[in-house]
């Protein structure tokens, strides 16, 4: 092993190298740390494989994937964010800089003497959003990415709608990498169009970018609120895979509904390695061939299905009202008008079971849940047909609430045969009130592909909190949610489509 300088890093011997503690300049002076490999018998220009992450990429005293460079026949870099491990500088998670970071680091390596200037990246979580970097940076030297579990608008992952803060993961893990201090600067800015966070949700020259990205996310994967318009952003060629996982891909946390029990439900990487070799090789990819540019994995009937829009054109939107004697209704309210309440204790809030969380994601009962006197649920009745949800859940809700500040937190179930409730999404939304004066809240739910099954029930339960995943309110309160314009909007696909 030896450290070099940069330049100095040669081609075309008929040996391995491994350079360790590389130091990569950046444009305000900082230097990023690299470890490199160039394999055996190697080209006189070849190809890199990139890691760049703040997960202690460097140091290891061993290369970075050289079984994948010898194979390939291409370098392996493994890069520190700045402000990680061996990198110089301040690490600040989301920042705007490492778009910059990226489009020196993709330039760096295209400049290199054993470079064909062509890269390839690949990780997940944050080495996702570094990925998501290079493509906004549109610098020519990346050819392909394969992101996963991660969106453009860091925003959707930190805050819920209307400004509720999503504190459960990301507190935690933002004060470790970063610092406290960082993290409570976070917590000052809830509005989207804040200043701090419109420079980090920059989109920069993504339309201008080239390289392809085969991009991986969970359907319970707290950080994959957008996804889907977060792929709608990719350059063309992109492809899509949504599972039935949780952080990760093939990562089922231990919920009481197992996917990884479901035969195909764990996918290989096989797709997307060759979706990034063949990129290296400046050849078409694989999935080009495929019947859509989208997989989904539809949860209840269990089954992977290609597409090539979003949302689906073939989508019934059918909107599910909220009845007297806490009954749900598709297309119209029964009834008249009335008003159910629920109480909110910031000493006793609801707690948080399963959803699109980390480490305790997925679907589990929710009779605990449902069992406490400040929860309302409201139950269709049995379905006569499968019912399919595929798409956007959006909430339109009337409510009237003591308090000036109060959370409404929705919850979409299934409710299996046996009478036991299994969650299927969730949100919860911050609203204004004004003394005894109905607001109307308006906003997304979440996403899914899922069936509720012939002779099942659907039920939306209601309250005032879902904590530790969402921040709690300040305040107690006593709201009420006023029935006959209060509904849910169902993304419905007939059967058959």
């Amino acid at each position: 092993m030896c450290a070099l300088g940069v330049g100095l890093l040669g081609a075309g011997t008929a040996a391995a190298e491994f350079f360790d503690d590389v130091k990569i300049p950046m444009r305000d002076g900082v230097h990023l740390a690299g470890d490199l490999y160039l394999p055996t018998n190697r080209a006189e220009k070849v190809g890199c494989l990139l890691s760049f992450s703040p997960y202690d990429a460097t140091g290891a005293g061993k290369p970075w994937f050289p079984e994948r460079a010898e194979e390939w026949g291409v370098a392996t870099l493994a890069v520190d964010c700045r402000g990680r491990c061996h990198s110089e500088g301040v690490f600040e998670p989301w920042e705007g800089r490492l778009v910059d970071d990226a489009d020196d680091l993709l330039s760096w390596i295209a400049a290199q003497p054993w470079s064909n200037g062509r890269v390839v990246t690949v990780g997940g979580s944050y080495p996702g959003n570094t990925q998501l970097a290079c493509l906004k940076s549109a610098n020519p030297a990346l050819v392909a990415c394969a992101p996963s579990v991660i969106v453009f608008n860091p925003h959707s992952i930190n805050y819920a709608p209307g400004g509720v803060l999503v504190p459960e993961f990301f507190q935690g893990w933002h004060s470790a990498l970063a610092s406290p201090e960082s993290w409570q600067e976070l917590a000052r800015h809830p509005d989207r169009d804040d200043a701090y966070w419109t420079e980090r949700c920059d989109l920069r020259n993504l339309a201008a970018a080239k390289g392809r990205a085969f991009y991986q996310a969970g359907w319970f994967d707290m950080l994959g609120v957008e996804t889907f318009e977060s792929f709608a952003l990719m350059p063309e060629g992109s492809f899509l895979r949504v599972g039935p996982w949780s952080h990760g891909v093939n990562t089922f946390d231990k919920p009481e509904i197992d996917y990884s029990k479901v035969a195909g439900a764990a996918v290989t990487e096989d797709a997307e390695v060759e979706f990034l070799r063949s990129a290296l090789e400046g050849r078409p990819g694989a999935t080009a061939k495929l019947p859509g540019k989208m997989q989904i994995f539809v949860m209840g009937a269990n089954v992977w299905r290609y597409e090539n829009e979003w949302p689906l054109a073939r989508t019934v939107y059918r909107k599910l009202f909220f009845d007297e004697g806490f009954g749900l209704s598709f297309d119209a309210p029964k009834g008249g008008a009335g008003e159910d309440a629920f109480a909110y204790d910031p000493e006793n809030p609801v707690p948080t079971k399963g959803g699109r969380i980390i480490h305790a994601g997925g679907q589990y009962s929710q009779a605990e849940i449902e069992a406490r006197d400040d929860v309302l649920s409201y139950t269709t009745e049995t379905l006569a047909e499968d019912l399919e949800v595929t798409g956007k859940v959006t909430a339109s809700l009337v409510a009237k609430s003591t308090a000036k500040v109060a959370d409404v937190a929705v919850k979409l179930v299934d409710v299996y045969p046996d009478g036991t409730p299994y969650n299927v999404l969730d949100s919860i939304c911050r609203g204004s009130f004004a003394a005894d004066a109905p607001a109307k809240l308006d906003f997304r739910v979440d996403v899914t592909s899922y069936v509720f099954k012939k002779g099942h029930r659907v039920r939306v339960e209601i309250a005032g909190s879902n904590s530790p995943h969402y921040e709690k309110a300040p305040d107690p309160a006593t709201t009420r949610l006023v029935r006959g314009e209060s509904h849910l909007v169902l993304p419905t696909v007939p059967a058959g489509n």
